[in-house]
C-alpha cells in the first residue's frame, strides 16, 4: 500500500530554479544553496542554481554553496559570488572551500551483497551507468536534475534488498529533503527513486547517521 506523506511537507520545503540572472549559455545545474544568512525572499536553503548565477552579498551576510559535480563545499562571507561550473568566483568577499566525500559508488553485485533479487531489481532501472549511489544520511536531498518536470510529480522511494511498502512523495518543486519530512531510511539499506522517467539506485551507507554531513554529502541525483 503506497503512502502518502505529502501533507507533511510546507510549501517552503520543496524549491524549485533561484530566479537569479543566468547568460543565455549557462544553462548547467551547479549548485546546491546549503544555507543563507540572513534570510533573503529570492535564495533559500534548497535552491538549485544555475551555472553563471550572480548573488551579491552585503558585508556580515553568508552563503554556504555545495557543488554537485566538484563536491566542493563552500561557505562564504560577503562579496559578488559568481555560480561556476566547479566551484564560485568571489569578488570583495571571503570564501572557505572544502572537498567532500559526496559521490561514492559501488557496483549492484557489491551493494546487494547476496540478495540477487536486488540486483536484478538495479540493473532493471536501465540506467547507462549502473553504479548504486552511496548516501551518508538517512535522510537524503533528492534534486531533479536537468531537464522538465515530469507530468506526474511524485517521487516513488522503494526498499530494493527486502520488502517493504514503498513510499510516494507529492514533488513541489525539484528538491525534496526527507528530515525536513521526519523521515529516516535504514542503514545499509539499497533503495531506488523514481520520479516520472528519472530513475535511480542508492544504497544508505552502513555508518550512515554516526557523524554530521553537509548537504551536499546527502544528495540523489535524479
Amino acid at each position: 500500500m503506497l503512502r502518502s506523506i505529502a501533507s507533511w511537507i510546507g510549501a517552503g520545503l520543496l524549491v524549485g530554479l533561484a530566479s537569479l540572472p543566468v547568460p543565455a549559455a549557462a544553462q548547467e545545474l551547479s549548485a546546491i544553496v546549503e544555507a543563507v544568512s540572513p534570510p533573503r525572499e529570492h535564495v533559500r536553503a534548497f535552491d538549485i542554481l544555475l551555472e553563471g548565477a550572480v548573488i551579491e552579498l552585503k558585508p556580515g551576510e553568508t552563503l554556504s554553496l555545495g557543488y554537485m559535480n566538484s563536491c566542493a563545499h563552500e561557505e562564504i562571507s560577503g562579496g559578488k559570488v559568481t555560480v561556476g561550473a566547479k566551484e564560485s568566483k568571489v569578488e570583495g568577499g571571503n570564501v572557505r572551500r572544502t572537498v567532500v566525500p559526496c559521490n561514492g559508488s559501488v557496483d549492484p553485485d557489491s551493494a546487494a551483497g547476496a540478495n540477487e533479487a536486488a540486483v536484478v531489481a538495479i540493473r532493471s532501472l536501465g540506467d547507462d551507468d549502473p553504479s548504486v549511489r552511496v548516501v551518508e544520511s538517512l535522510q537524503p536531498v533528492f534534486v531533479l536534475d536537468e531537464g522538465g518536470m515530469p507530468s506526474d510529480p511524485s517521487l516513488v522511494i522503494q526498499r530494493l534488498d527486502r520488502t517493504e511498502a514503498p513510499i510516494r512523495v507529492s514533488l513541489f518543486g525539484r528538491t525534496l529533503d526527507l528530515k525536513q519530512t521526519g523521515m529516516k531510511l535504514t542503514q545499509g539499506g539499497i533503495y531506488s527513486a523514481i520520479c516520472g522517467d528519472r530513475k535511480v539506485a542508492f544504497k544508505i551507507a552502513p555508518n550512515a547517521g554516526v557523524a554530521p554531513v553537509v548537504m551536499l554529502q546527502r544528495v540523489v541525483r535524479l
